[in-house]
């Protein structure tokens, strides 16, 4: 084997390895430096409009702050014409279901487009997270990386997981929780090859943003109290309230989505830009991604009424834009949202029991995290990710308090699934793969492929005689036939294909050979056969 033969076989196993490690590293330098470019890119513009600084809008003239978002709108609207509408389809969840059923390869037409897309939407001021063009640009350059280097499918997965953990990591700079995020929600499983490449990954991400955006938590400065008996009560009654909230958020969502499902782009974006702008001209905090809201949630003694206005005012503008269709993501809307809710439920209760008042500003936080575990059904990454941006440990008891009720009246009582699973399930995206798929396709052909085989241009009498391995009958030069147990045509493989393939061409006959061939030369390579594959399966689910 030559030494990308040699890496490729390495690559093939379902186990840690140091070039899927070093690649992994790369996908995290590429796609951080991607991700930077693109927040830089609209920042500046921010700048050089007067359209604030740093997310924050309220600073604006009140008549450009209205008018941003329907510029954005329609430049979103005139890349999508460009590119005739084929690469439309971005966000979170679109990378899961490209995840699921495509071993993780975007069209990198569509990168682009989100590239794109994302800085209009996000320099103009909608009401979107900045995380989910991340997680786009991401995985699209670990897409883009796995079919230059044409790398197996199974490693191609655990790239684009790579690329999507070094987006969330360089977003939030929380690298723990964007391992967790991608583990938990995008692949579903934890399985100890896939720590390491991702790990690396996400740490080169913060890595790279720390040095353009500098190493801060802004809320590490939240001094905890030690949780009471008497305030555990009031801490479920608020993760109940949470739960009622991220339900209401995401059958919102989706009641806008399919209200507007049958209605042109043309009239969605430029739609969207003008609900959005008309409510930026009387509540300025509810544009742009979350600083805004968040400044007014964690203000010390706000007046209630004003908190009250932009939580219900950022309900409507991002609920709008992304239900009608505008790049974007929604845990950093999600992290607004629930700490706005947060602050109106603190402040109310307040006057009444003044005793709670040393909680106030933990339970804003815990509320910020607990929306977005709730509605996307991701408890454990939100609790690390409130672990990471308050740098306190003794957060995550009263988080628990919270988060556990919430989720449970969101699943239970109301039937909540991940927010991300229900638009997979309205845009008829199919992300749902059987058990034994699942496991098959972390694992390449080449992990089981013979490499010896007789090959002759014809099976005669004389030749049956001493038939003691698999002979390949090549008529005329072409791969066709395979003996000595029967000669018919054989299925074909590439050498970047994964179990799942093989499983998926022997499984109706529980028998036979899938020749494997190497795509670049046109060359057999050797065979899997159903037999070594059967044992595979049985060592897997031992």
């Amino acid at each position: 084997m030559n030494q990308h033969q040699s890496i490729n076989h390495a690559l093939s196993k379902a186990t840690t390895s140091w070039q899927l490690v070093v690649l992994g590293a790369i996908v995290g330098l590429i796609s951080a430096c991607a991700i930077v470019a693109m927040r830089l890119t609209y920042e500046q513009i921010q700048l050089y409009f007067n359209l604030g600084q740093h997310d924050s809008f309220d600073d604006d003239g009140q008549f450009l702050r209205s008018l941003a978002p329907l510029v954005g709108a329609i430049i979103i609207l005139f890349i999508a014409f460009i590119s005739h509408q084929k690469y439309h389809r971005m966000g979170i969840p679109f990378v899961l279901h490209r995840q699921r059923k495509y071993y993780g390869f975007i069209p990198i037409g569509n990168t682009i487009n989100q590239f794109f897309s994302a800085i209009a939407a996000l320099a103009s001021g909608f009401s979107v997270g900045k995380e989910g063009p991340a997680v786009h640009v991401g995985a699209g350059c670990a897409s883009f990386l796995s079919q230059t280097l044409n790398i197996p499918h199974n490693a191609s997965r655990i790239l684009t997981a790579c690329g999507m953990a070094a987006g969330i990591s360089a977003t939030f700079n929380a690298p723990l929780a964007a391992v967790v995020f991608v583990l938990e929600v995008v692949l579903q499983q934890f399985r100890i090859h896939l720590f390491l490449p991702v790990m690396v990954a996400s740490l080169i991400g913060s890595a790279i943003s720390q040095q353009f955006f500098g190493n801060t938590h802004e809320y590490a400065h939240i001094a905890l109290t030690t949780i009471k008996l008497d305030s555990i009560a009031p801490l479920i009654v608020l993760g109940v309230i949470v739960g009622i909230a991220a339900t209401l958020f995401n059958r919102s969502l989706l009641a806008v989505m399919k209200a507007s499902s049958s209605w042109s782009m043309s009239i969605r974006l430029p739609l969207a830009g003008i609900i959005v702008g008309a409510i930026a001209w009387f509540v300025p905090n509810v544009v742009g991604t979350e600083a805004g809201a968040l400044a007014i949630a964690f203000s010390e003694q706000p007046e209630l009424s004003f908190i009250l206005m932009v939580l219900v005012g950022k309900f409507i503008a991002t609920v709008c834009a992304l239900g009608l269709g505008i790049p974007g993501g929604v845990i950093g809307v999600l992290y607004a949202l629930g700490a706005l809710l947060g602050s109106v439920v603190v402040w109310s209760i307040m006057p009444y029991f003044p005793e709670l008042s040393p909680y106030a500003s933990m339970a804003i936080i815990i509320c910020m995290i607990a929306l977005m575990a709730s509605s996307l059904n991701a408890p454990l990454a939100a609790l690390v990710a409130i672990l990471e941006i308050s740098e306190q440990a003794a957060i995550i008891f009263p988080s628990l308090l919270v988060v556990v009720p919430a989720i449970l009246v969101a699943q239970q009582v109301f039937g909540l699934k991940s927010l991300f699973l229900e638009q997979l399930d309205f845009q008829k995206l199919a992300y749902k793969t059987a058990p034994v798929y699942n496991t098959l396709q972390d694992t390449g052909v080449l992990s089981l492929l013979r490499r010896k085989y007789h090959c002759v241009n014809q099976l005669t009498d004389d030749t049956k005689t001493y038939i003691s391995k698999p002979t390949l009958i090549q008529p005329d030069g072409a791969l066709v036939y395979f003996a000595p147990h029967s000669i018919e045509p054989l299925p074909v493989l590439y050498t970047n294909d994964t179990l799942a393939d093989v499983y998926h061409q022997l499984a109706p006959n529980r028998n036979g050979y899938v020749l494997i061939i190497d795509k670049n030369k046109e060359q057999l390579v050797g065979f899997v056969t159903w037999r070594s594959l059967s044992k595979h399966l049985h060592t897997e689910y031992e």
